[in-house]
């Protein structure tokens, strides 16, 4: 069975390069536009790993983190912050992420990162 990441980002067309370049790479991946509907998916199924933008409506990466914590799921689901702030470390730090990626970033980074939270 493949690793699932869940894909959380309000940008339609982030969420779909994201899911081209996992799912080239044998990843499952799940998708949601805000954090209200990324809690949905996790009704369904656990990921082995999340990628969460931090500005979003309804429900901010900060909010669904936090909630995350209230399920249980903080630590096991380790989190990658995708940002388009110049503070990228900082938010990700605040919403005690794993690991964050500045936007734009490179494919090759992203995907290093994300397997090595995956197989940790």
């Amino acid at each position: 069975m493949n690793p699932t990441v869940l894909i959380v980002d309000d940008d339609k067309g982030v969420q779909e390069t994201l899911e081209a370049i996992l799912e080239f790479e044998g990843y499952d991946v799940l998708l949601a536009g805000d954090g209200l509907e990324a809690l949905q998916r996790l009704d369904e199924m656990t990921p082995q790993l999340i990628l969460l933008d931090i500005m979003m409506p309804r429900m901010d990466g900060f909010a669904f983190a936090e909630a995350l914590e209230e399920r249980g799921l903080r630590p096991a689901v380790p989190i990658i912050v995708l940002t388009a702030d110049g503070r990228a470390k900082q938010k990700a730090e605040q919403a005690r992420a794993e690991s964050y990626l500045p936007k734009p970033f490179e494919v090759s980074n992203l995907l290093d990162e994300v397997e090595r939270l995956v197989k940790r």
